[in-house]
């Protein structure tokens, strides 16, 4: 009770605060690109930069990745090294707080190739601990603790405290997710003894947060929410709204834990209510989570499954395995108290398999190597016996051949009758069974290259299959639609999971449908949003005429759906659709479950057009505009301000008039 009279009283004396220190900070950040744009390259006006942008990274991930890039094309033009690998590094933790791992990797592996040219030690010390961080959410333990290493050896030969508090903060978190509590907890508090010394408030929230963790895995939850009151008072004085995020997350755990399951949902909302204006995956991910164990616990079934599901789209989406073995634990748990023992089943083998993967295969690595030496052995002295029993044999197999030595003369020209005919039966079957494994080589074949089609650009696959892999390439004009769907949340309440999906599914096949007819290449799906694009993977000149005609389709289509959803009186969708025409580089991402995938500011634009619309309407941008108003009744909307890029003028595509 004393800690949640704390936390209360947190609330109250911080909610005065404004934002005006953020907006001096936005102020103070373009005065900064002003002075070095006019070619001013003070070494202290780079350095107060980067320490702005690497303040702002946790609370506005995508401002800063715009603002990192500015610095390095300024950087890049004079010369200035120094600055280089610390804003290749600052573009990957855009990534990865929003759930792009794959591309924070390459950014990581860019800065790294920079750090290592230019000779910059303490830039490859944050580097290492950042993989560490990534792998870790990725379920690549022995990777993650491999980096994280290699960084405190770094920041320890160099003396570096403050950089070493970051890694002991992440090597608790290494220990914490193998269950060690004990160590977990002694590298979280050296961590807040030398940010303590040092004041550094950012940081404290994440120790603080992390080690709350551990005492509320132990049990000693007022322990706990006395340091996620610690973190939560800083988050608000910092306006940090990601680190606010992940403590009331942390405090609604910890209040289910308790069994106050009021406490916990209302907490829960507020965090989900956060992670979902910064566009947080991960916040979005751990809220959906913790409502359905919330619902289980108040035996309200139906809910429960409902948010599990949307939690396992989400760790799907965005490759946290971590999170899908809690998931599919708690979805076999919740059919099985339905009765639904197939379903319980099925993600219950779900959760063995990814249990070995995770666990097997990366935590216990160390007793693999003592059991396959143990194993070595065994069978060294099986191999000894085996050899002592051949040898036995073979002794009492000559004796019986001088004992038999006449019969056997004639048991030996029948054995080689045996011998021959069984021969020509094995030669014959043999023949057989090949002509029919090459039949199923060669459907198999055939089915593993129309699946790669069903997911890479033909020329994309045949460069992957005949060189092993398929280098980006850039496209000057490509045009990149977006659909989102309004009414998600709502609908998500309405039907079961299986509904939900089906009407999503039905929604994405009649796009995919829409757009192979105008050869415009599918990109991915991102829970309920659609991506594509024309003008790839190869270039041509009709790509913004090709997807404003689909999107046009695709409106016309969801306003079909609507219409007859509202006959009968059942839920439905609704659609924005925004498009962007610009340069991206083009490629694929990873070396596993391959993905063809784009980038660049055009992306981001295209997003833009699309959270900007309004329903019902195709919103494209100036850009696009100007190629296609020969051929489309356009309306234009004025200049509307765009997240992140200002006023962009804007214009509602009416009809095909060409």
């Amino acid at each position: 009770m004393r800690s949640v009279i704390i936390f209360l009283l947190v609330i109250v004396s911080l909610s005065n605060l404004n934002g005006l220190a953020y907006g001096q900070d936005v102020e103070y950040r373009d005065s900064l690109f002003r002075e070095l744009e006019k070619g001013s390259l003070d070494t202290m006006v780079f350095f107060e930069l980067c320490q702005c942008i690497n303040i702002n990274l946790y609370n506005d991930p995508d401002q800063s990745m715009v603002e990192a890039k500015r610095v390095l094309n300024i950087a890049l033009a004079a010369s200035y090294y120094s600055v280089i690998p610390k804003m290749l590094l600052y573009q990957g933790i855009s990534y990865d707080l929003n759930g792009k791992y794959d591309s924070a990797i390459i950014m990581y592996d860019s800065a790294l190739r920079m750090a290592d040219k230019y000779g910059f030690t303490a830039d490859k010390g944050s580097i290492y601990n950042n993989y560490s961080i990534v792998y870790s959410i990725l379920g690549q333990l022995e990777q993650s603790l491999d980096y994280c290493m290699k960084a405190l050896k770094i920041f320890e030969e160099s003396g570096d405290s403050s950089s070493m508090a970051k890694v002991y903060n992440n090597l608790g978190s290494r220990y914490s997710e193998m269950g060690m509590n004990d160590m977990a907890i002694i590298y979280y508090e050296k961590a807040i003894n030398i940010n303590e010394r040092f004041q550094d408030y950012s940081r404290l929230v994440k120790n603080y947060g992390n080690i709350g963790t551990v005492y509320s895995s132990l049990d000693e939850h007022e322990k706990a929410l006395e340091y996620y009151t610690k973190a939560y008072m800083i988050t608000k004085d910092l306006d940090n709204k990601v680190d606010m995020s992940i403590t009331l997350s942390n405090m609604a755990i910890t209040y289910r834990n308790m069994k106050k399951l009021d406490l916990a949902l209302s907490f829960a909302e507020q965090s989900y209510l956060i992670a979902r204006e910064i566009n947080d995956e991960i916040g979005k991910l751990v809220y959906f989570i913790t409502t359905a164990e919330i619902f289980k616990d108040q035996e309200e079934l139906d809910k429960a499954l409902k948010n599990y599901s949307i939690a396992e789209s989400i760790a799907n989406s965005i490759g946290a395995r971590q999170s899908l073995l809690e998931i599919y634990s708690g979805l076999a748990d919740i059919y099985a108290q339905m009765g639904d023992f197939r379903n319980a089943y099925l993600y219950n083998e779900n959760y063995n398999e990814e249990r070995m993967r995770l666990l097997d295969n990366e935590k216990n690595k160390a007793l693999d190597k003592i059991k396959e030496f143990e194993d070595d052995k065994v069978q060294s002295e099986i191999d000894i016996l085996t050899k002592d029993a051949e040898i036995q044999e073979l002794v009492i197999r000559r004796q019986k051949i001088i004992r038999n030595s006449v019969a056997g003369t004639g048991a030996f020209i029948l054995l080689i009758a045996l011998l021959l005919l069984h021969r020509y039966r094995y030669v014959r079957k043999t023949r057989d069974q090949l002509e029919k494994k090459n039949v199923i080589i060669q459907d198999e074949k055939e089915k593993s290259d129309n699946l790669l089609l069903n997911i890479l650009p033909e020329e994309t696959a045949e460069e992957l299959k005949t060189k092993g892999n398929s280098k980006a390439r850039s496209f000057e004009m490509v045009t990149v639609l977006f659909t989102d769907f309004k009414g998600f949340t709502s609908m998500a309440e309405l039907l079961n999971p299986g509904e939900l999906v089906a009407e999503i599914d039905h929604c994405f096949k009649a796009f995919d449908n829409i757009i192979s007819n105008y050869d415009i290449e599918k990109i991915k799906t991102i829970g309920d949003a659609y991506m594509c694009a024309g003008g790839l993977p190869v270039a041509n000149k009709t790509n913004p005429v090709d997807v404003v005609r689909a999107a046009i389709d695709i409106r016309d289509f969801m306003l079909k759906l609507k219409e007859n959803r509202e006959r009968k009186n059942e839920p439905f969708f609704e659609v924005r659709i925004g498009i962007h025409t610009g340069p991206v580089v083009a490629g694929i991402v990873g070396v596993k479950k391959f993905q063809y995938d784009i980038w660049g500011d055009t992306v981001n634009i295209a997003s833009r057009m699309e959270s900007s619309g309004e329903v019902g309407e195709v919103n494209v941008s100036g850009t696009t505009y100007n190629l296609i108003k020969k051929k489309f009744e356009c309306v234009h909307r004025g200049k509307i301000e765009a997240k992140n890029k200002g006023a962009v003028d804007m214009y509602f595509v009416k009809s095909d008039i060409s």
